[in-house]
């Protein structure tokens, strides 16, 4: 009897010690999981050390989807217009065009290319009717001359969301996609990011 007693006590005792939670173990899953983008990558204005960073970063994958990366169109990337000073098409001037203009027919779907937030949509002059979506990190994306705008102020959007159709709405000579990319308050050039769809590459 003395012998089953002590063997149900060491049973016992081994079972609450393997239940015991090993100190630091939260530490080094909280440490894992911290988004340590908004460090280090929040404060980046410059383009090349913003691509180089996202590029470079072997765990770009668990981030991208809360930055405007990818391809705005559902379809295969055709440029009417690069970012940069260019003759504009309507005022017959030298302008800078702080944005990509992205070939395409009306009606076709518009998608967010990144997760974010509506942070203003409506119509401009200039724009035609537009949408722009506040990303992490200091990311804004801007998608004018809209057939139709499908999302409302305040709104949250996922990767890949439909959020519009393409027009010609606002100060065009044809139906296309006007994007622009800002970070910091500061344009960026589109082009490199139409290009960072890692996801789909594995």
């Amino acid at each position: 009897m003395r012998i089953f007693v002590l063997l149900f006590l060491v049973f016992r005792l081994h079972a609450q010690t393997a239940f015991i939670p090993v100190k630091g173990l939260e530490k080094i899953t909280v440490a894992s999981e911290e988004d340590y983008w908004l460090t280090e990558l929040t404060p980046l204005t410059d383009l090349d050390e913003i691509v180089s960073f996202i590029h470079n970063d072997p765990f770009k994958n668990q981030f991208i989807g809360f930055i405007p990366a990818g391809n705005p169109l559902v379809k295969e990337i055709s440029v009417n217009s690069f970012y940069g000073v260019r003759n504009h098409p309507v005022h017959k001037m030298m302008k800078f065009h702080r944005g990509i203009d992205l070939q395409g027919k009306t009606g076709e779907p518009i998608i967010s290319t990144g997760e974010g937030v509506v942070i203003d949509c409506g119509f401009r002059a200039d724009l035609g009717n537009f949408v722009k979506i506040k990303h992490k990190y200091g990311f804004e994306s801007i998608y004018g001359h809209l057939n139709s705008i499908g999302v409302k102020k305040g709104q949250v959007i996922t990767r890949s969301q439909k959020i519009g159709t393409l027009g010609a709405t606002g100060q065009v000579t044809g139906p296309h996609l006007h994007y622009t990319l800002k970070k910091n308050e500061v344009y960026l050039d589109p082009f490199d990011f139409l290009f960072m769809n890692f996801e789909r590459q594995l």
